[in-house]
């Protein structure tokens, strides 16, 4: 049987002990290959299922629709927010889940699992938009019932190394190798649609701040960083000023990777945002969403008139909500890893700038001028 755990957690899917589970889609910002893989557990696991689409005060009924239908499933809608269908929802699992129940409540990052506990329970619980707001399985009695709140990550611990490819069936390197290369390029290919509206309407005011003058300005943190500074790159390869911020380099060194050393500092965000105009471009990069001094310096900058770019895997999260543009990846359904993300802001960057740069008629010859090295004389070493 299929055993999953989350980011950051030791604890089993079957630990849980769960005779029932209600999962949570967040209409606003769906990620269907991720649901797909919670039904997959339900299902495996054998449990009843109760499936409620939650954030209809964000969304309108096309959208609901096309929800559904990406699901291959029909299932009520309600806002937590309003209280729409709210009390429906809560007849309905008294309903299908008897009195003794254990109700496992699943669903990605800001679904509302949370919200929803809190608001049969009448408890005051913590609820925030930041992804990892709940890291454990917490119980709640409710009504003869026990709901068991969740996160929003799973991964399968009984397939190899999960936490970045799913290696399973491979027996070789080489058949490793191959597969490692077909999801990278399926993390870009699945990010097509997700990204096309954000990244043509970012293009568009892109190329209008850089003709009048501005410049843009990328930030991120960990692998969202190596994003930033070969964004930064590139636009400079075609004759773009541009200015790369991140936490690399200073407290958080190549740790950052793992821990995110340095996300909280608060004083690195009103930097970054000291160093951007009301004519530039700050492009602020994350997987997450979530990433504390990237979104900060965008609210920061948003303030000051800059035009604001997200790129990140999670619409519904601070930076997206902070960023006047957000260009969406739909690059990993499973697991901590950032590799397929990565991957997929790599090309979402490329194509970014050099779509920019054939928009401005850079030539190659203009391109190889701007890289060529520009040597100025300079001291002798050891002369002070």
């Amino acid at each position: 049987m299929s055993t999953r755990v989350t980011k950051k957690m030791v604890t089993p899917f079957e630990m849980c002990r769960a005779t029932g589970a209600v999962l949570l889609v967040n209409l606003y910002d769906p990620q269907v290959p991720t649901l797909q893989l919670f039904l997959e557990a339900v299902e495996r696991a054998h449990l009843p299922l109760l499936i409620v689409g939650n954030k209809l005060d964000l969304v309108d009924q096309a959208r609901v629709h096309t929800v559904q239908r990406e699901l291959g499933q029909e299932f009520p809608v309600m806002s937590l927010l309003t209280g729409e269908n709210v009390p429906w929802v809560a007849a309905e699992i008294e309903r299908r889940f008897p009195e003794g129940s254990r109700i496992v409540i699943l669903g990605i990052f800001n679904s509302g699992k949370t919200s929803l506990i809190a608001k049969l329970t009448g408890k005051s619980l913590r609820i925030g938009d930041l992804p990892g707001t709940t890291l454990e399985f917490e119980e709640h009695e409710w009504n003869g019932r026990v709901l068991i709140d969740s996160v929003g990550q799973v991964i399968d611990v009984n397939r190899p190394f999960m936490v970045g490819y799913d290696f399973t069936g491979c027996a070789t390197p080489e058949e490793m190798f191959e597969k490692a290369l077909r999801l990278e390029a399926e993390g870009i290919l699945s990010s097509l649609v997700t990204a096309k509206e954000g990244f043509l309407r970012a293009l568009a005011l892109i190329q209008e701040r850089v003709r009048n003058g501005g410049r843009i300005v990328t930030t991120g943190a960990g692998a969202s960083a190596l994003v930033a500074e070969e964004i930064a790159g590139q636009c400079y390869e075609t004759g773009v000023p541009c200015l790369c911020l991140t936490n690399n380099m200073a407290q958080a060194l190549p740790v950052s990777f793992a821990k995110g050393t340095g996300e909280e500092e608060g004083g690195l965000a009103r930097f970054i945002a000291d160093q951007v105009t009301e004519k530039d471009v700050l492009i602020g990069i994350s997987a997450s969403g979530g990433t504390g001094f990237v979104y900060e310096a965008v609210r920061l900058a948003r303030e000051k008139g800059a035009l604001t770019v997200a790129i990140t895997e999670n619409l519904d999260t601070p930076l997206g909500k902070y960023a006047q543009v957000v260009i969406k990846s739909n690059a990993k359904p499973e697991g901590p890893s950032s590799t397929r993300i990565q991957t997929a802001h790599l090309a979402i960057g490329h194509a970014l700038v050099c779509i920019l740069a054939a928009l401005r008629g850079v030539t190659a010859e203009d391109s190889i001028r701007y890289m060529l090295p520009e040597k100025i004389a300079t001291k002798k070493m050891g002369i002070k």
